[in-house]
């Protein structure tokens, strides 16, 4: 039950890479996509399809992505694409063609980072993700305690979006059930709204619960340790390979192109 939500369950090779390499993939995909200039969005782009291509991932599992970064993306190009002078008179100005390129290439980037945040989630369980990170801060515990408890409300987060997802399902179904429900936008707006409370009310209580139980374990500050990493394979090996390759190919391009 806690591994539901973005998941999709499958047996495919992006489910049964390591979650360190899917970790540090997205870190280092991300950094590419955000600093890189058209020639490397280029390169990381071509990769990605590919990606999309080979994964099980249906099509409408991206379509809520895809219209989230579509829409951010048009309002950073209206933002960025006009031009106004000193003052406060902002709508005597003019569109200009440099800002909206501008707009148009971090348009671009908000939506290859949705589509590869989206696949990282769709491939890669809560508690995974919780390892995989918890993995890359192990080296921090000898400088601060800290570290560690932050890895550890990292990996809890993880885990209990999918328990909070499916608990405002449970809510909305249970309002679903009783009727009077408005067709129009404002009513669907207050009806969400009214489940933010006893969701809210379940949300404490399963942390009350999470505290006592650290407690009757007998935790304290800084104990925390990455438990059941999984054993590397061959096929993680390829992937830092293939990962190397496609970041120095972007790389390349950038600098050349």
């Amino acid at each position: 039950m806690l591994e539901r939500g973005l998941y999709h369950p499958g047996e495919s090779t992006l489910h049964q890479l390591d979650p360190r390499l899917k970790i540090g993939s997205l870190v280092i995909l991300g950094l590419l996509m955000t600093t890189v200039n058209w020639g490397g969005l280029l390169c990381l782009t071509g990769g990605l399809l590919i990606m999309l291509g080979y994964s099980p991932l249906p099509i409408k599992a991206f379509q809520s992505v895809i219209k989230a970064g579509v829409v951010l993306g048009l309002f950073y190009t209206l933002i960025m694409g006009w031009h106004w002078e000193e003052g406060w008179f902002f709508w005597k100005g003019y569109w200009s063609m440099a800002g909206m390129l501008q707009g148009l290439m971090m348009s671009w980037r908000i939506l290859l980072v949705f589509l590869l945040t989206r696949m990282f989630s769709a491939f890669t369980l809560p508690s995974e993700q919780g390892i995989g990170i918890a993995f890359f801060l192990a080296p921090f515990y000898r400088i601060t305690p800290k570290a560690a408890d932050f890895a550890l409300l990292i990996t809890l987060t993880l885990r209990f979006i999918p328990l909070l997802l499916e608990e405002a399902a449970l809510l909305y179904k249970a309002r679903l059930a009783k009727g009077n429900l408005t067709g129009q936008w404002i009513g669907k707006i207050k009806d969400l709204a009214a489940l933010l409370l006893p969701l809210l009310r379940i949300a404490l209580r399963r942390a009350e619960e999470l505290a006592e139980n650290l407690v009757a374990r007998g935790y304290v500050s800084g104990s925390y340790r990455v438990l059941g990493t999984k054993e590397w394979e061959s096929k993680d090996s390829w992937g830092v390979v293939i990962l190397a390759l496609w970041s120095i190919g972007a790389l390349i391009i950038e600098f050349v192109l």
